[in-house]
């Protein structure tokens, strides 16, 4: 376990990467839609192109806006997959099944629920947990708190979690915990009891190491997404930051330890601390942003810094820009056509050894402190090159005080619909934002695509799917 701010380091992170286009900004360009009636197959080299790239969409404040679509986003959308072009959904949002979310954007873009569309390549800030080690899900105990407590548990459960523990469990079995009035009912979900008869003791000396055996134990804490009551939440979390080995009421002799690192602090085996993602701010239909879960954190760090005298708070990040994240959304892409064939009763089972190798990923985002940092940040194994792009649909808006992004994307665009049109001419395509918007969904055949470049070189070494391939990955 290691303190975030040791792994993201701070300053202006400036894109060090070569890319086609050197234009920083791009706008839309005038004129009318072209006739979207024209429908082909793709010339060998725009199919070898489609197999090699991939996008990566941000979706709050990129292909919408509080409840209302981005122009040209549903269009975006079924362009790129009529094409069979790899994509994922990468979003910070969380607290939901993925299928919901699922559903919600599909709604909202009104593209048609195909279960391999849209399902199948949905990642919220928590979904990478559902890839953690059956031995913590077997016989761990793991306390969740978020904006709502009792679908978050449930969806823990479907990650396979045994255990799974709210503040309001905590509350119903002691009131104590917690001396003054708390937010109840909806909020904070409806509670049952803690796991395997466990009990919360009110001990004498809290600094003792003789603990009851049926004493409530906690291994990790899972910030979910925006927690609603912080300060029900910031005490519990709290009392077991502090705790001997994470049981409820104790107090560890560690702490203060001069001689240990971090003066003794979260030195005693206390549960690891995860948080979803660490996004300050978020794009609504309210003119001014509101606060994420990273504003909770702060509220955290500043507690654990008052009572601690300033040591630093160890906790472990997810969601963008975490490098944990971005590799999981690597891998999802990779294997995307065996998962589509998955999806289609093509194949009986996921199977990690069946990818096909990218070249380059498209992030598409409109927050600089999460969508472009963390594709600058990260560095894919196989040498996969991760292009950030930011839209000015979003929380980012350019400033007398912030001409710039302090986190630099490869390009800045007015929206969606221009950074897909600036990735394909990036690739040598002549795609243009009218072709792109006209661009209809065929069910039985491609869209008639924009010609390469002449001269436009692609890499080479690249496997890449067959027809046979290719073709499951199309709607």
């Amino acid at each position: 376990m290691t303190a975030a701010v040791s792994r993201f380091p701070r300053g202006i992170q400036g894109c060090s990467r070569a890319f086609r286009t050197s234009s920083f900004f791009f706008s839309k360009p005038d004129g009318s839609l072209v006739n979207p009636n024209d429908f082909q197959e793709p010339s060998e080299a725009s199919r070898k192109l489609f197999s090699e790239i991939a996008f990566a969409f941000d979706i709050d404040g990129v292909l919408y806006q509080g409840r209302n679509r981005v122009e040209g986003a549903e269009k975006v959308i079924k362009m790129i997959r009529s094409n069979g072009i790899r994509d994922v959904f990468l979003t910070n949002g969380g607290g939901v099944p993925e299928v919901k979310k699922a559903d919600t954007l599909q709604e909202r873009l009104q593209i048609a629920k195909h279960d391999d569309v849209i399902r199948g390549r949905m990642i919220l800030s928590h979904t990478p947990m559902s890839a953690w080690s059956d031995e913590l899900k077997e016989h761990g105990t793991i306390l969740i708190t978020g904006s709502h407590p009792e679908q978050a548990r449930q969806i823990a459960l479907d990650y396979g979690f045994k255990r799974v523990v709210t503040p309001a469990d905590i509350l119903a079995e002691c009131k104590d915990v917690f001396p003054f009035d708390h937010l109840e009912g909806d909020i904070n979900g409806r509670p049952v009891p803690l796991p395997d008869g466990k009990r919360i003791p009110l001990l004498k000396d809290p600094y003792t190491t003789n603990i009851p055996h049926n004493a409530l134990k906690i291994d990790q804490i899972f910030v979910w997404n925006d927690p609603r009551d912080w300060s029900v939440d910031i005490q519990i979390i709290h009392d077991l930051l502090i705790s001997h080995e994470g049981y409820l009421g104790t107090i560890s002799h560690r702490n203060g330890d001069k001689s240990l690192p971090n003066n003794g602090w979260q030195q005693d085996n206390q549960p690891g601390l995860w948080i979803s993602n660490m996004d300050l701010l978020w794009k609504t239909n309210y003119p001014v942003n509101r606060f994420g879960t990273g504003a909770f954190m702060e509220a955290l760090k500043g507690v654990w810094s008052m009572t601690t005298d300033g040591k630093e708070l160890e906790y472990n990040a997810l969601g963008k820009p975490s490098n944990y994240t971005y590799k999981y959304a690597h891998d999802r892409l990779l294997q995307y056509y065996h998962d589509m064939a998955c999806n289609r009763g093509k194949s009986p089972s996921h199977d990690i050894t069946k990818c096909h190798p990218l070249r380059r990923v498209y992030m598409i985002g409109d927050n600089p402190e999460s969508d472009i940092r963390g594709a600058n940040d990260f560095n894919a194994d196989d040498g996969t090159e991760w292009v950030p792009i930011l839209v000015r649909t979003g929380v980012w808006r350019q400033t007398l005080t912030e001409k710039e992004p302090r986190h630099k994307p490869a390009v800045i665009v007015d929206d969606v619909v221009d950074a897909v049109v600036w990735a394909l001419n990036n690739e040598g395509m002549k795609a243009t934002r009218e072709w792109l918007l006209s661009a209809i969904s065929h069910t039985k055949g491609y869209v008639k695509v924009p010609e390469l470049e002449q001269g436009s070189v692609q890499e080479t070494g690249v496997k890449y799917p067959s027809e046979e391939e290719a073709s499951e990955a199309k709607l």
